[in-house]
C-alpha cells in the first residue's frame, strides 16, 4: 500500500514538473547565470564601500518626483513603457500583449531567481542600517536585480516592434533599473547585472521558434491599436 502511494506521489510530481516546463518558452540551463554574471563585489571591498556610498548619496538627493516615481515602479509592468509609446498602450486593450509579457517575465523569473540564490547578495538595506529605502523592502537576495532585467527584456522586446522608438524604450527600460538604486533597493552592480540578464534572456526568446509566433500576434495586436491610438 506504501508503495502504491509513493508511485502516484512520484507521479503527481512528474506531471506538476511537466506542467511547469510547458507554461515557459525557455527551459531551465538555457542561461548559465553563473557564467553570464560576474558576480558581486566582495563585503569588504573597495567597490562595495563606493556602492554603499552612491545609495547614501542618492538617498539625500533624491526628488519627490523620483521617489513618487520609484513607489510607482514596485509592481511594475510592460504598461510602464506607456510613457514613451502613449496612453494607447495598456492592458485593458492589449490583452495578448499583457499575457505573452507576463509569460515573458515568468520565464525572466527562473533565472532571475537562480542568480539571487547563487549569490544570496543581503540587499542594501540588510548590509548598512544607514540604507533608508524609500520602497516596500523585499527579502529576497539583492544580485541581480529582477526590475532591471524585467526593464531591459521588456525593452528590448519592444523596440522589435517600434524600432523608430528603440532609444526612448531602451531608455526606459534601463530606468527601471536606475530607479532601484535610487530608490535604495538595489545596489548598482545589482542593476548592472540585471540589465546584462535581461537582453541575454530578450535575445533567447526573440530565438525561440514558439515565442516568435506568440510574438508576432503581439505586434500585430500592437500595431493595430497603435494605429487607432493615433487616429484618435
Amino acid at each position: 500500500m506504501k508503495l502504491n502511494k509513493l508511485k502516484i506521489v512520484l507521479v503527481f510530481a512528474f506531471f506538476c514538473c511537466a506542467a511547469g516546463a510547458a507554461n515557459h518558452f525557455l527551459k531551465p540551463g538555457a542561461i548559465d547565470v553563473a557564467s553570464l554574471l560576474p558576480g558581486p563585489p566582495a563585503d569588504d571591498s573597495a567597490e562595495h564601500r563606493q556602492e554603499l556610498q552612491t545609495l547614501l548619496d542618492w538617498q539625500e538627493k533624491r526628488t519627490p518626483e523620483q521617489i513618487a516615481r520609484c513607489k510607482a515602479e514596485e509592481e511594475v509592468t510592460v504598461f510602464a513603457f506607456g510613457d514613451v509609446l502613449g496612453n494607447w498602450f495598456n492592458a485593458k486593450d492589449l490583452p495578448l500583449t499583457a499575457h505573452l509579457m507576463r509569460r515573458a517575465s515568468n520565464d525572466a523569473k527562473v533565472f532571475i531567481d537562480e542568480g539571487k540564490t547563487h549569490w544570496d547578495r543581503k540587499r542594501p538595506w540588510a548590509a548598512d542600517p544607514r540604507i533608508h529605502s524609500c520602497v516596500v523592502l523585499e527579502n529576497t537576495p539583492s544580485y541581480p536585480s529582477g526590475h532591471a532585467t524585467r526593464g531591459i527584456l521588456w525593452g528590448t522586446l519592444l523596440s522589435a516592434i517600434f524600432p523608430e522608438e528603440k532609444e526612448k524604450l531602451m531608455a526606459r527600460g534601463e530606468l527601471i533599473g536606475e530607479d532601484r538604486v535610487i530608490s535604495g533597493a538595489h545596489y548598482p552592480s545589482d542593476v548592472v547585472a540585471g540589465q546584462k540578464l535581461g537582453a541575454e534572456i530578450a535575445k533567447g526568446l526573440l530565438g525561440d521558434p514558439e515565442f516568435q509566433a506568440e510574438f508576432e500576434k503581439m505586434k500585430h495586436e500592437c500595431l493595430a491599436e497603435a494605429h487607432t491610438g493615433a487616429v484618435k
